[in-house]
């Protein structure tokens, strides 16, 4: 699930500690494709997907989830982003949909 168009890009403001979290291949799963998200969330509880994630999507108009209680800049790796909040998931006829 990728964005082909450019937008206004947002770089993190917040506090020094939570950009600290960020560690190399931290960062919010890509989720490029319906198969992608289907990985994703497959191993999660039933809990874990009542909860919305965090997502990003980066500077190349890719997705990226985390879990909720993620920070955003994490989710991000530190990088600049054209949107980012949360979401979540609901199965409709076999696939999942944005809520």
């Amino acid at each position: 699930m990728s964005v082909t168009m450019r937008g206004r890009m947002y770089r993190y403001v917040g506090p020094a500690e939570l950009k600290a979290l960020v560690r190399a291949g931290g960062e919010g799963r890509s989720v490029r494709s319906s198969a992608d998200l289907g990985e994703c969330v497959s191993a999660l509880t039933l809990d874990e997907l009542a909860e919305p994630f965090t997502f990003v999507v980066d500077a190349g108009g890719v997705l990226r989830l985390a879990p909720r209680r993620s920070e955003h800049v994490v989710c991000a790796g530190g990088e600049e982003v054209l949107s980012a909040g949360e979401m979540s998931f609901r199965e409709e006829s076999g696939r999942r949909r944005g809520r």
